[in-house]
C-alpha cells in the first residue's frame, strides 16, 4: 500500500502548568533578584494541534488533562 505524503496528518498533544515559576535569575553583580511568583500552583493547559504539508491545520486549548472525550471532540 502507498501513501500520499499530502495524506498524511499529524497530531500533537502538549501540555503546560500556568503556575510554573522561574528558580534562577540574572541580575547585576552584588544586587539580588527579586520577583513575584503565583500563590497557587495553577490550573494544567493542554493544547492539541494537527499538521499538515500545507501547515497548522487546526488547534485547541483545554484547561485541565485530555482524556478520551477531549480527544474525540478534537477529532
Amino acid at each position: 500500500m502507498i501513501v500520499d505524503i499530502n495524506d498524511l496528518v499529524f497530531v500533537e498533544i502538549s501540555g503546560v502548568n500556568l503556575g510554573m515559576t522561574r528558580l534562577y535569575g540574572r541580575g547585576k553583580v552584588g544586587e539580588r533578584v527579586v520577583s513575584n511568583a503565583p500563590r497557587n500552583k495553577g490550573r494544567n493547559t493542554s493544547v492539541l494541534g494537527a499538521l499538515s504539508l500545507d501547515g497548522l491545520i487546526a488547534s485547541m486549548t483545554v484547561i485541565g488533562s485530555t482524556n478520551k472525550n477531549v480527544f474525540e471532540t478534537y477529532v
